[in-house]
């Protein structure tokens, strides 16, 4: 076993964004890991934020300041920020993919995925994301309707009058699972792996369902780990967002390369 699960491989490599240094490439496929792997991504994703958190936080903070600095824009900052956010998200698995490969992340890593040919692929991926939660909204809204305007009144609202903005919020989380599904693992499909937007949307919604298991026990551990990065002043989310972030790499790794993940 390797000491450093992130050592630069042995010998060159003909094509460094589809083959690992392991030797075995990106087929495209779908492997099915064992449920201990959601784990592992949170465990993988902890020493790549581990290997330099002080860069790691820099991003998180700079995406922080991005995000408020769009807000001046009003409406269109949602629709600004919604496209730029898999470009950001792209660059960092950029950055953990070198570190993969025994390199080092870099700040500039942030802002890596605004080059071509990268950049309109991971717009598109943004636009498809923001339009499909817009539909989300406005299918979900429909039995919310009904018990909207009921607040208005002055009468108390019974079980059955909330029934319906319920059923909204119910329709609302199960539409958007599986949009986040196939949000997920997108990224990095695209900007390692030059999958287009739609393909990578569907290979990454395959991937997460096919491992739902794995994924169901990370977010399970996840859950606790949520209450404690809240319970500092929401200071904890430091740390915890970079490892989050991390973890799509991690993840991602793990279930599109025949090798696994980034554990020794």
């Amino acid at each position: 076993m390797s000491e450093n699960p992130y050592q630069a491989p042995a010998s060159e490599v003909a094509d460094p964004s589809q083959i690992d240094p392991s030797g075995a490439g990106f087929s495209g496929e779908v492997h099915v890991r064992e449920a201990a792997a959601g784990g592992r991504w949170l465990s993988d994703a902890w020493r790549l934020f581990s290997a330099n958190p002080g860069l790691w936080i820099a991003f998180i903070l700079v995406i922080i300041a991005i995000s408020a600095a769009v807000q001046i824009l009003g409406p269109f900052g949602g629709i600004a920020q919604s496209l730029i956010t898999p470009v950001l998200s792209a660059g960092i698995m950029l950055g953990c993919d070198r570190v993969y490969r025994g390199g080092e992340l870099k700040f500039d890593d942030l802002f890596a995925a605004f080059k071509e040919p990268h950049l309109v692929p991971l717009l598109i991926l943004g636009a498809i994301y923001l339009v499909a939660t817009i539909v989300i909204m406005l299918i979900s809204i429909v039995p919310f309707l009904g018990s909207f305007f009921l607040l208005f009144d002055n009468k108390p609202l019974s079980a059955m009058d909330l029934l319906p903005m319920m059923l909204g919020l119910a329709v609302f989380g199960l539409l958007l699972v599986p949009l986040m599904a196939a949000s997920w693992m997108a990224a990095p499909l695209v900007v390692i792996n030059n999958q287009k937007p739609v393909d990578a949307l569907k290979l990454s919604l395959v991937g997460c369902l096919k491992n739902w298991l794995p994924f169901l026990i990370y977010g399970l551990l996840l859950l606790p780990l949520s209450i404690a990065a809240s319970l500092p002043l929401m200071l904890g989310w430091l740390v915890l967002a970079p490892v989050l972030m991390a973890s799509a790499y991690t993840s991602y790794r793990d279930i599109y390369y025949s090798q696994g993940s980034t554990a020794a």
